[in-house]
């Protein structure tokens, strides 16, 4: 199963990668130094093309509640999208 880890070099992501790995799965860890941008969604409809799962592991880069919100506002509009592409 390919298997799409958003966040996937993150404390938990890189986890969850290594276990993915450990059980068979090809595995792709989406990040910024994977070339994948969730804020713009940069890379991220290249990231999840043909995958069977999609974890996203992703938060803001900030705990104020104004930065949250705005990180929010941005981010889960592109994830949908992406997500919805994969039917």
């Amino acid at each position: 199963m390919r298997v799409v880890v958003i966040g996937g070099t993150g404390l938990i992501g890189s986890k969850l990668v290594v276990a993915l790995v450990d059980h068979g799965h090809e595995v792709v860890a989406a990040s910024p130094r994977s070339g994948v941008n969730t804020l713009t969604g940069e890379g991220l409809a290249e990231a999840v093309k043909g995958a069977d799962v999609v974890v996203d592991l992703t938060d803001s880069p900030s705990f104020e509640a104004d930065a949250e919100l705005a990180f929010s506002k941005v981010r889960r509009p592109i994830s949908m999208k992406q997500g919805s592409q994969l039917g």
